[in-house]
């Protein structure tokens, strides 16, 4: 064998363990990299498990939906302001998680109301359709007060019903504007402002890193 072949066979035969190598490097970077973003937003509680009604009639328990991504609001019907704003901009969420094919599989919307009593199945209804919540992959959801009040305070949500007569309801109802970011494992991951102080391009992008 010639002096050139030699020194070609020897570059072919340290060519592939080094390709493997740099192969093998890439994916570890991809995946470190991805498990960096997730540790950039870091674990705020374990969350309780909880079983609510669903519009549709069924149940909704918590712990079913684990693997998802969770983004969950608390509303009530009658809120003349930064409910329906807040909604507003998860219905904008919605379609672009549909483009990103996350919404549903992914990335599920949980939408609890803080007044049963008057945010009956049928309330709750006309309030998705309003906003044209994909209930494949947004619940709605309701339960006695009793329950509604574990739930919300495992969530760390103050609650205030006051008289209001201008509501059709006879009350109004104050709360903490926040809304809740949930890992697949059932853990607060972050805590959005509501409205206004919606960060879309944040809750995106930390959804998407969740989800991925």
């Amino acid at each position: 064998m010639s002096e050139g072949a030699k020194k070609e066979s020897s570059v072919q035969k340290h060519w592939f363990p080094v390709l493997a190598g740099v192969l093998i490097l890439a994916i570890i970077g991809i995946f470190g990299y991805q498990y960096m973003q997730k540790t950039q937003i870091p674990v705020i509680k374990a969350l309780n498990d909880f079983t609510l009604d669903n519009i549709d009639g069924s149940k909704y328990t918590f712990s079913e939906s684990a693997g998802k991504v969770r983004l969950v609001e608390f509303i009530f019907t009658n809120c003349p302001d930064i409910c329906p704003a807040t909604t507003y901009n998860m219905s904008q969420l919605q379609e672009q998680l549909k483009e990103k094919g996350l919404f549903g599989d992914k990335v599920e919307f949980l939408t609890i109301t803080f007044d049963p009593d008057y945010d009956t199945p049928e309330v709750l209804q006309q309030y998705a359709e309003k906003f044209h919540a994909d209930q494949s992959g947004w619940k709605f959801l309701r339960g006695d007060n009793a329950a509604i009040e574990t739930v919300t305070k495992d969530f760390g949500m103050a609650v205030m019903k006051l008289p209001d007569e201008n509501s059709p309801s006879g009350y109004s109802i104050t709360h903490t504007a926040r809304m809740f970011l949930v890992d697949g494992d059932g853990n607060m991951r972050q805590a959005y402002g509501m409205a206004a102080d919606m960060d879309m391009d944040l809750m995106m992008k930390e959804m998407s890193i969740l989800a991925d």
